[in-house]
């Protein structure tokens, strides 16, 4: 079974692994990953019906309190936040959600006006546990942090894209929010060969992700169960030797500096 850790100072206690939807994972298969690896925490949006039929099987057999849903909003504005919250408890047949988004915050203004004041008042009213955002802009989301007293921030970070580490992880307060870290695999690329050397394996993908202190759970895209159990098993074998990490890194350089130019930077 997959280790559980503190998600921050949210006091929400989440496995490792995360299950995404959207990627082809059955309902069957996430009654499995809850039961069977010890996934607790799913990162759902209404559109990631298989997932969330499994959730609703979960919740109605009376998991509910130990489960971590993550669900949010995609329209910065508050009508968009109170509708969205409405629309996500209503498809999963739920009261509260444990961490809720502003999705893919792209510049400040996303967080202004009557947004964010609806994002607290979620919290306030007891339908939010902890309030996120998921950001690429890696200097903003650390200031985001600060100036929002983030609960949880979603970013990505892998073997191509370690800048979090100097641009957040490096100063995030003692009670830092929690972390959750997506894109281990770079989108696949890090599973294919780049500048001569071999690729990594899924499992290594996600050791690496949360080899790193500062990142609470890391994200899995997973197609079907066996995919996903191959991942925390892989987890299960703790953070990558030190030789190795250091050749993850140089094969990781490889592939950011084969694609520079056509993804955000390292």
């Amino acid at each position: 079974m997959l280790p559980r850790r503190a998600l921050g100072r949210t006091g929400i206690s989440a496995s490792r692994l995360g299950l995404a939807g959207g990627f082809g994972i059955d309902a069957d298969g996430v009654e499995r990953a809850y039961h069977e690896l010890g996934v607790n925490y799913f990162f759902v949006t209404p559109r990631f019906k298989p997932l969330i039929a499994g959730l609703k099987r979960l919740v109605a057999a009376g998991h509910r309190e130990d489960l971590v849903i993550a669900m949010g909003a995609p329209i910065p504005t508050g009508w968009g936040v109170e509708r969205a919250w409405a629309k996500d408890a209503k498809e999963i047949g739920v009261e509260y959600i444990d961490v809720f988004h502003l999705f893919w915050v792209q510049a400040h203004f996303y967080v202004t006006g009557k947004t964010w004041p609806a994002m607290q008042k979620l919290k306030a009213d007891g339908k939010a546990r902890a309030l996120a955002i998921s950001c690429h802009d890696r200097p903003m989301a650390r200031r985001l942090v600060d100036e929002l007293d983030l609960d949880v921030l979603m970013l990505r970070y892998n073997a191509a894209h370690r800048g979090a580490e100097r641009e957040v992880f490096a100063t995030l307060p003692e009670r830092r929010p929690g972390v959750v870290a997506y894109t281990a695999t770079r989108w696949g690329a890090l599973l294919a060969p780049a500048g001569g050397l071999a690729p990594m394996t899924a499992p290594e993908c996600y050791r690496f992700a949360l080899g790193h202190d500062a990142v609470d759970v890391a994200l899995v895209g997973a197609k079907t169960y066996a995919e996903l159990e191959a991942d925390a098993r892989g987890v299960l074998e703790g953070p990558l030797p030190e030789a190795r990490l250091e050749e993850v890194k140089r094969f990781g350089d490889a592939v950011r500096s084969g694609a520079r130019g056509l993804v955000f930077g390292g």
